[in-house]
């Protein structure tokens, strides 16, 4: 009965009838002897029917049910109009999941994670591919499942390591207390703008200070052994394959010292080494770091002393060239598009969505010392919109810049999701191409 049910329902659509039926197909094969999902196909309308249109939108979601048929559970919720669950209602979810689970069942314990996870980025991607959410909204949606699954495995790996090691403290006397710990996200986490192939950037910090700095536990070690196994727990929870698939891919190269930093740094080093020793491109990349996970307190000291960095210890004397060379080495060295091609690389060629961010990165960092205000946000269109509310930038200037961006994200987005590399025909582009270039140009070559 199945079979002929869906055949009808295909046949009645006006285009892609082939494409759709190959994709529901599929499915179909993946969930082989699983007659629970058959009989739930067969005996529902409702889920048949969105199988058939999610199967029209598109590769992407059909795909993601053929790989994990217990997607199929999604298309039976509709108490959220299409729309992704609040981050609340999300938080919820993924505490009455865990809470079943023992403590001594990591790997269990992410596999649990990486069904929640995958589930809540499923529903964002019916409501994108939908229409029922714009991209930015999609972005913020898939950062805050993120930030979730950030906070839960720091949660995990407290409990885990505090086990084993005993709690770390700092200070004497009445002074000695439990020392913080948080997550801090760069580039795309930290500016709100994942996508749904994007992985982790991560800065660890905690708040030790150099006094009876070990562990509460009958053989205490040292507080800095503690951090150590602490963030490689944490990161083996997050980049580990389970039954499940992994969670994330994370990069931790931006840690204080580079590749030979410690995955996690006192969070006095980390202003110290900001203040003093920093390169102007990591306080480019500190304009999109924001406190993600953890201690609450910390994030909040964090984000008042990104602020201060940026306003203070920023060299301006040079903030143009090193900006403009960092940005002509990136053209050479990342563009996809192969030269004489007449492809357009969206992201690394001239006029593109790096010129944009540069030239948003640029103005933040140059009037940060006198307007602070500008450095408050971490991502790239609050960023110019900002420059241009304090007046430091026309903003007729920022209105091209903006709908540009938005532009490229949205095609860039659509790109990723049929697996596929940011290029296109030069032509697609070639007016936003031509007024980001000119921008670029009078601002990076003149007085600017």
């Amino acid at each position: 009965m199945l079979a002929p049910r869906l055949l009808a329902s295909i046949a009645e659509l006006k285009t892609s009838q082939v494409d759709v039926l190959r994709r529901v197909l599929k499915v179909l094969e993946a969930i082989g002897s699983r007659s629970a999902y058959f009989a739930l196909l067969n005996e529902n309308a409702l889920v048949r029917r969105k199988l058939i249109e999610l199967a029209a939108l598109g590769e992407f979601l059909a795909a993601q049910i053929a790989s994990h048929p217990l997607l199929l559970d999604e298309l039976l919720d509709e108490s959220h109009d299409g729309l992704p669950p609040s981050r609340a209602t999300l938080e919820r979810e993924v505490a009455a999941r865990l809470d079943h689970m023992d403590d001594d069942e990591p790997e269990r314990q992410v596999e649990v994670l990486r069904q929640f996870q995958r589930a809540a980025i499923f529903r964002v991607a019916m409501a994108d591919l939908t229409g029922k959410i714009p991209l930015m909204r999609v972005s913020d949606f898939l950062t805050e499942i993120a930030e979730i699954i950030v906070e839960q495995t720091m949660r995990l790996g407290w409990k885990q390591i505090t086990d084993q090691f005993g709690v770390p403290m700092s200070g004497v006397g009445d002074a000695r207390r439990v020392v913080k710990i948080c997550a801090v996200g760069y580039g795309k986490l930290g500016g709100n703008e994942l996508g749904y192939a994007s992985d982790l950037d991560l800065v660890f910090l905690h708040d030790s200070g150099a006094e009876q700095a070990e562990t509460a536990a009958a053989r205490p070690v040292d507080n800095q052994v503690f951090f150590i196994r602490y963030a490689q727990r944490v990161m083996h929870l997050l980049t580990m394959h389970s039954a499940a698939g992994r969670l994330y891919e994370v990069d931790v190269r931006l840690r204080p010292s580079g590749k030979g930093g410690m995955l996690i740094t006192r969070v006095g080093a980390f202003v110290d080494y900001q203040e003093k020793e920093a390169w102007t491109w990591e306080h480019q990349a500190l304009l999109h770091a924001r406190a993600v996970a953890g201690d609450a307190t910390l994030r909040a000291a964090f984000e008042d002393v990104r602020v201060g960095i940026l306003k203070d210890h920023v060299r301006r004397d040079t903030l143009r060239t090193e900006v403009r060379s960092m940005r002509e080495r990136m053209r050479k060295e990342l563009s996809r598009a192969k030269p004489g091609s007449g492809q357009f690389d969206i992201k690394q060629d001239a006029g593109g969505t790096a010129d944009i961010e540069f030239l948003a990165q640029y103005w933040a960092l140059l009037h940060a010392g006198t307007h602070p205000p500008v450095v408050m946000f971490a991502d790239t269109i609050r960023q110019l919109e900002s420059v241009a509310s304090a007046d430091l930038v026309p903003q007729l200037t920022v209105d091209v810049l903006t709908h540009a961006y938005r532009r490229y994200r949205e095609r860039s987005h659509h790109l990723s999701l049929e697996q596929a590399e940011p290029v296109v025909p030069a032509e697609e582009f070639a007016a936003e191409r031509a007024s980001v270039t000119a921008i670029w140009n009078a601002t990076m070559t003149d007085a600017g």
